[in-house]
């Protein structure tokens, strides 16, 4: 994973770097496609088959496939995953956005799971917990390489970087 530069949304401090950014895993949305697309071939076979009077069902078929790959979509794209040396983001949105931010001085654990399917396609939770909020804080879903953006995370915590954090 290279270094990257900062989306447009994105203030950075002093001496402060884009360590990762990314989107949730596309095979999600292949997946989301696919079964759109075997729905919108129902829906076709639907309108060849029956009289001119009901085939308004089948484009009803094909129309609500078109909805279910559009979303699809829409919502891969509406996500953004960004470590920074200093912090962690999640933007979520395209008309309505909205931005978390956890400082990395206040990660207490950071992990991440994966189910049977998401291991074949090498993408998973992570799940970032901080300090007073007695959970998750920030959820990156279906993030490709689950394995290594969590060890990035975990290097550029405080302690990990050879720094002394007060206590």
């Amino acid at each position: 994973m290279s270094v990257e530069t900062a989306p447009d949304w994105v203030t950075l401090g002093a001496g402060e770097e884009v360590v990762w950014s990314g989107r949730p895993s596309p095979y999600l949305v292949k997946y989301w496609i696919g079964v759109a697309l075997a729905v919108a071939a129902v829906g076709a076979l639907v309108v060849w088959i029956l009289p001119a009077d009901w085939q308004w069902i089948g484009w009803l078929v094909v129309l609500a496939a078109v909805g279910v790959g559009g979303y699809a979509y829409v919502a891969h794209r509406s996500v953004v995953y960004v470590i920074t040396s200093e912090k962690i983001y999640r933007k979520r949105g395209i008309v309505r956005t909205s931005t978390d931010t956890v400082r990395l001085d206040r990660v207490q654990n950071v992990s991440y799971r994966q189910t049977l399917p998401q291991r074949l396609v090498d993408c998973g939770d992570m799940a970032i917990d901080t300090a007073g909020s007695g959970g998750t804080e920030i959820l990156f879903r279906s993030v490709p390489h689950p394995s290594t953006v969590n060890g990035l995370v975990v290097d550029q915590l405080p302690g990990e970087r050879g720094e002394r954090t007060a206590v």
